[in-house]
């Protein structure tokens, strides 16, 4: 988690430098996603007891700072899932896009990402994803969670 409130800092500063031309700081999208990638793995776990768990590995992440949305941050990455769901294992991998707002809160010195939106998503095996598909509303919830913490 201390990883994750890294990247998101790094992405607010990129975001503030992009919003307030008189920053006398500055950072690109470039350094961004290199630190992305020298940092490696987000994991983490989110489920419903009883319902459906799904433990994860969040990588190659790659951010896109207010291209297609002012005011918004885009990332994408593959995240390599097990997925629990009515007693049964799938393992899978999903191609993720997502969105979302950077907040920064400056008594805590924390960035927080609200109102994400999964843009696009994609994986493999069909098999999982058919099952992925109804709990998809609750993973995005979940992730929503996590970048919001």
């Amino acid at each position: 988690m201390h990883f994750l409130k890294k990247v998101l800092t790094i992405l607010t500063l990129g975001f503030c430098t992009l919003s307030v031309q008189a920053s006398p700081f500055s950072i690109s999208e470039q350094q961004i996603n290199q630190y992305l990638s020298e940092k490696g793995t987000i994991n983490d776990k989110l489920g419903i007891p009883g319902l459906f768990s799904v433990d994860y590995s969040l990588k190659d992440l790659v951010t896109q700072i207010g291209q297609t949305e002012s005011n918004r941050v885009e990332m994408s990455g593959l995240a390599d899932t097990l997925i629990r769901l009515s007693g049964k294992t799938y393992p899978a991998k999903l191609h993720l896009t997502f969105d979302a707002v950077p907040e920064y809160n400056a008594q805590e010195g924390a960035l927080y990402l609200k109102n994400l939106r999964i843009l696009r998503w994609s994986g493999e095996p069909n098999s999982a994803m058919e099952q992925l598909q109804v709990v998809m509303p609750l993973l995005r919830d979940g992730i929503e969670v996590l970048l919001s913490r």
